[in-house]
This record gives C-alpha cells, sequence and structure tokens, in this order.
C-alpha cells in the first residue's frame, strides 16, 4: 500500500520526464506479461524510425483520474513507447481529478507553455470538445483521445487525429459471460445479478451494463439484473449503497460493476453483513486487490475483466508521435479484446511484475 500511495502521489503532481535515447524496453510480451502487449499494438500507424535525428517532442498527458490505479497505466505506456523507439520527449502529465473544469484549465496550461500535442483521456463523452477545437485551431494543438471517445455535434468539431480506445461493451460482455458459467456450473438457471454502474460516466457506464445484461440474459433469459446507480465510483460510497442493497434483499447471486472500486465497496459490505460467502464478484478494469484475491483463491472472487491500461498509453503516444511526423492516421486504433482473469488462468500471468498495480 505504502508503494501504491507513494506511485499515486509522484503522478497526481505534474511531471516533467525527458527520454533522450533510452534503449532498454520493459519486456512485455504478448500473453500480457508486464500487463502489456504494447510492443507490439497500434500496428496500424507508421513506424517513426524515420524520424529526424535530435527531434524533440513536448508532449502532454491529461489523465481522467490518477485516484484510480488503473490510469496510471495509461502513463507508463505513453512513457514505455518513448523509452523503446529512443526518442527525445519531454512530458507533462495531469491528474484531472474527474472534473471537467479542471481538465480544461489543464489543456489551456499546456497550450500556453507550447506543448506539441496532447493525449487526453477526457472525463466524458462531449464536454472537453470545444476546449480541443479552440486549441487546435487558434494553437495548432494536436489532440490525440483515449479511452472515452467523443460524441461530437458536427464532423467540424473533430479536430483531434486519432481515437484509441477499449470496446466498453466488449468488456461487460466478458463480465456476463463469467458470470454466465459460474451460474451454469451451479445449475442456476434464474440468478439475481446485481450491478453496479455510475452514472457520471455516460456512455462508458451505459455501455458496460449493456454488454453484461445482454451476455446474461442470452443464456440464462429467467435471470433478474438489478441495476444500482452509484454517484461518486469509489469503494466508499458503493459500500453504503451495497449496504442498503443488502437490507434490502440478501438473495444475490452475482455482483459486477463499472469498475473494481465499486464491486470491492460492495464486497467489503457483503463481509461485514457475514454474506460474501453467499455471491460471487466480478471485477473490472484491472485492481491488485482482485487480483491477489483471485490468485489466493478466494472463493468469491470468480473473475477480472482486464482492460490493458499500458497497451492503451503506448498506442496513444505512438499515435500522437506519428501525427507530430505529419503522417496520416486511421480514425480509430483497435486495441486487444478485453480479458477474463480468473482462479484458473491468474497463475499463468506475471501480474506482480506490472508496475501500474504499485507492485
Amino acid at each position: 500500500m505504502k508503494k501504491l500511495a507513494a506511485l499515486i502521489l509522484a503522478v497526481s503532481m505534474v511531471s516533467m520526464v525527458l527520454f533522450s535515447g533510452c534503449g532498454s524496453s520493459s519486456g512485455a510480451d504478448s500473453n500480457g506479461n508486464n500487463g502489456t502487449q504494447a510492443s507490439s499494438a497500434g500496428t496500424q500507424a507508421s513506424k517513426t524510425d524515420d524520424k529526424a535525428e535530435g527531434k524533440k517532442y513536448v508532449v502532454g498527458g491529461v489523465i481522467m483520474n490518477m485516484a484510480w490505479p488503473w490510469f496510471l497505466g495509461t502513463q507508463v505506456g505513453m512513457e514505455q513507447y518513448a523509452r523503446e523507439k529512443g526518442l527525445n520527449v519531454e512530458f507533462q502529465f495531469e491528474d484531472s481529478q474527474n472534473d471537467i473544469q479542471t481538465q480544461i484549465k489543464q489543456l489551456e496550461n499546456m497550450a500556453q507553455k507550447g506543448v506539441d500535442g496532447i493525449v487526453i483521456f477526457p472525463v466524458d463523452s462531449k464536454a472537453i470538445i470545444p476546449t480541443m477545437v479552440d486549441l487546435h485551431k487558434n494553437k495548432q494543438i494536436k489532440f490525440v483521445v483515449g479511452d472515452y471517445a467523443q460524441n461530437p455535434d458536427s464532423k467540424d468539431d473533430i479536430v483531434w487525429e486519432t481515437f484509441v480506445g477499449h470496446d466498453f461493451k466488449a468488456m461487460g460482455t466478458v463480465a456476463g459471460q463469467i458470470a454466465v458459467k459460474e451460474m451454469k456450473a451451479q445449475g442456476k438457471t434464474n440468478p439475481t445479478c446485481v450491478y453496479l454502474s455510475l452514472p457520471k460516466s455516460g456512455e462508458a457506464s451505459v455501455k458496460r451494463f449493456e454488454g453484461f445484461k445482454e451476455a446474461v440474459l442470452a443464456e440464462l433469459p429467467d435471470a433478474k439484473i438489478i441495476e444500482e446507480g452509484d454517484s461518486t465510483g469509489d469503494r466508499s460510497s458503493s459500500q453504503t449503497l451495497f449496504e442498503n442493497v443488502l437490507q434490502r434483499s440478501s438473495d444475490i447471486d452475482i455482483v459486477c460493476g463499472h469498475n473494481d472500486a465499486l464491486v470491492v465497496g460492495a464486497y467489503n459490505a457483503a463481509v461485514g453483513a457475514n454474506a460474501a460467502d453467499k455471491m460471487k464478484f466480478i471485477g473490472m478494469a484491472g485492481d491488485k486487490e482482485v487480483i491477489q484475491y483471485l490468485a489466493d483463491g478466494n472463493k468469491s472472487w470468480i473473475g477480472e475483466v482486464l482492460q490493458d491500461p499500458v497497451v492503451l498509453g503506448y498506442t496513444a503516444m505512438e499515435a500522437l508521435v506519428n501525427a507530430l511526423d505529419g503522417k496520416k492516421l486511421p480514425d480509430n486504433f483497435d486495441l486487444p479484446a478485453p480479458e477474463a482473469l480468473t482462479p484458473e488462468n491468474i497463475g499463468q500471468k506475471d501480474w506482480k511484475s506490472w508496475t501500474w498495480l504499485g507492485n
């Protein structure tokens, strides 16, 4: 926990990092070891081998919320790309703390300081667009949008070079498949599933829930799926929410949610009510505590849906560098499909080397 706290504190501040011809990679492989398949990701982009000798890039990374450890991996991925390619990059990272006004100001400040381009992981699907339009047209800033696809009002507002992100609905689908497998193993055809959503995350929350619900009902049409919305998205608020759910009914088979914080909060509530052994939990995104539960054989936990943040950051940085070099990019970059981590396969993963988890 001390290591994680130190890591979060370090990257929550403005970080100026200079890479100048660094040599070694972090040794990622196609099995997700080191938490990334970054070395082979982003093949849609042109290579940067023909970059001008000594060229320096000044790059901003504006990250939705570094209080969620998963987002630390996006910074790791961006830095990894620069290091592997031997690029001279000056990075400035900012934590938007899940607040749109903070994020707007951070973009404006970066433009004022003269960055060449910005990788932005937006707070939502629309609110940051006017700022990107203004800075692109008046300051010639190049943008790559990561994680959260934008929903512009007109084509003229599409000023970002490309979008790099995971399929939110596919994440929910994988979680639903984990739930179905468990319920079939138990012989239950009409389970009760509670899904903890995060309404303020907008489309991302809607798509994940849709994927989960559709996957479960496709195989178990008599299942009862209850959506409970949490306004904050952290463990404390989720624990309180789920305590209230348990007061109404303890007859729950599966608990899943928009992110790991929500599901862990619900698990803590169930533990406090001596009910955790009566239900199964499925995490979402990637969290050290959840993965440790799987590795330890905690019977309450049956899965974690992993979307790799290092791959996301790595590919977004590759896209931005190619854009800064004047290369044409596709509208979207496909990333690896979300992966189900389970008690059966967690032993095959080198997850303790995934630095973004706080290891």
